[in-house]
């Protein structure tokens, strides 16, 4: 198994772009197993990154690329509670969309989820 402690530290102190970067790597290099699962960690690191920087579009289209992914490694995939994860950002996806339909009018980046483990 993968350590993937260092990308969940970077995630959960909200330091999406370097999160990004971490499991991108280990994206590049995985099995054919684990792929779609740091893809997935890619993806939400990515979105996060996004609506922190108010790309809210941007954001959006990373959130759903990522749950796609997630959905293949629940509930608990490497330590990471992924089932839970995914509830999570699936709110941030509602959020998002009512924002987009104009029937909100921001979304809180507070709902950024952490990357909980077991």
């Amino acid at each position: 198994m993968e350590n993937i402690n260092e990308g969940i530290n970077l995630f959960n102190n909200s330091d999406y772009f370097s999160a990004h970067d971490f499991f991108e790597d280990l994206w590049m290099e995985a099995d054919i197993e684990n792929r779609l699962f740091f893809q997935g960690l890619v993806q939400v690191s990515v979105g996060s990154y996004h609506l922190l920087n108010n790309n809210l579009r941007g954001a959006l289209n990373q959130y759903r690329k990522s749950v796609a992914k997630l959905k293949n490694y629940t509930p608990v995939y490497m330590n990471v509670q992924t089932g839970i994860l995914i509830e999570k950002v699936e709110i941030l996806i509602s959020d998002l969309e009512k924002y987009f339909d104009e029937k909100i009018n921001f979304v809180d980046i507070n709902k950024i989820p952490k990357l909980e483990q077991i």
